[in-house]
């Protein structure tokens, strides 16, 4: 409670201040309800999900960079991540394997 407490401009975000009539310290804090309006617009929120873009990659994968600053790079998969739309790659920068980290609409598997 006291993190919560001595954390600048938390307090005033999670509910409104009571003053005290005779001092000038801070008042009781009372914490105030969610509206139905914000509750339904958290679940609505909650409940729209990203569609994960599924793509015929796995490490090993060769691949040409089509868009961004490594275009026209070509590189090996070296890590697929579908949650998140990306893959790490490893592409060959100045004669150096350097990893990179792309997204699915920055490549094209080579065959």
């Amino acid at each position: 409670m006291m993190a919560v407490r001595s954390t600048p401009n938390v307090i005033n975000f999670v509910g409104a201040e009571e003053r005290r009539a005779t001092a000038r310290a801070r008042g009781h804090i009372k914490p105030r309800p969610l509206s139905r309006q914000e509750v339904d617009r958290i679940f609505k929120r909650a409940a729209e999900k990203k569609p994960v873009v599924k793509v015929d990659l796995a490490e090993g994968d060769q691949i040409l960079v089509t868009a961004g600053p490594f275009k026209d790079f070509q590189g090996e998969v070296i890590e697929v991540s579908g949650e998140r739309n990306k893959l790490k790659a490893l592409l060959s920068i100045f004669g150096r394997e350097t990893p990179v980290e792309l997204e699915f609409s920055q490549i094209s598997k080579q065959s």
